[in-house]
């Protein structure tokens, strides 16, 4: 437990420190994918909605869109920088169908059978007990509400920050003796649709989306490592003056990704959704 503790508030400082910057520089694929989420979810007028780690409001603003003036958004997150952020852009644009709050996706603090949707977008992975977060969302919703959820789908090979790394520290890898955490699969169709059965929710239906965004060099792809979760990373790195180094590495990663339109990024992200 003392771990998941130490592991979220380190979590919540890197978010609360990235939160004035989060898809502010590059290509803005947070909220491509939550627009899909609520495209997807097929949110009806007047319902009532919860997002779940909302962040800067990727599916926060395309859910209000769709539930309209008789509906209502209530967003979460565990930043309270993004939570203040996202505050002060819906009061300053007179958005009267949405709230936000800071909260604990593993400890919701609703009644059971409240929301009509519950929707989380790309955000599980920073959750500490993921299927006890899955277990709150099921609980909060109504019975005949649907649950979406995203998420990166598994790369066959390790991403630019990842490879960079290895470079960087090439002996510490699989060098430790420790015991891997496991943690539930929310990466492939066949796992994610196992937590969802599990979680005792039905009609379960997955959708698998691909969309190429570009970077238009690589200080444009560096700055935007530094606006995201990349940060802790990246900051733990320059604490130890190693930076420039992994920077040069990752550099040198990136060029395979390189073409005339930029530097390509290719995710592919799952969408899930099931009713209770």
């Amino acid at each position: 437990m003392k771990r998941f503790n130490e592991r979220n508030e380190k979590l919540e400082s890197v978010f609360n420190r990235v939160a004035s910057t989060f898809e502010s520089i590059g290509p803005n694929y947070f909220s491509y994918f939550g627009q899909k989420m609520v495209e997807h979810a097929a949110i009806q007028g007047g319902s009532k909605i919860l997002d779940i780690a909302f962040g800067r409001g990727a599916s926060l603003f395309p859910a209000a869109e769709c539930a309209g003036v008789q509906g209502q958004v209530i967003g979460i997150d565990f930043s309270h920088e993004m939570v203040n952020q996202t505050a002060r852009f819906i009061l300053e644009h007179d958005i009267n169908n949405i709230r936000v709050m800071q909260m604990d996706a593993e400890k919701l603090d609703f009644d059971d059978d409240t929301f009509d949707n519950v929707i989380c977008g790309l955000s599980t992975a920073f959750f500490s007990d993921s299927l006890l977060a899955v277990d709150e969302m099921v609980r909060v919703l109504k019975h005949g509400g649907t649950l979406g959820i995203s998420s990166w789908k598994k790369r066959e090979n390790i991403g630019v920050i990842g490879r960079a790394y290895a470079k960087l520290y090439p002996k510490t890898q699989n060098s430790s003796s420790a015991s891997p955490v496991i943690r539930p699969d929310f990466s492939t169709v066949e796992g994610i649709t196992q937590v969802f059965e599990n979680a005792g929710l039905k009609d379960i239906e997955v959708k698998v989306e691909q969309k190429i965004f570009y970077y238009k060099d690589e200080a444009e792809w560096w700055q935007e490592q530094w606006t995201n979760a990349s940060r802790g990373l990246f900051e733990r790195l320059e604490s130890l003056g190693v930076i420039e180094e992994f920077k040069r590495f990752a550099f040198i990663e990136v060029q395979e990704h390189k073409d005339e339109h930029g530097i390509r990024f290719e995710p592919e992200v799952l969408f899930a959704f099931g009713s209770k």
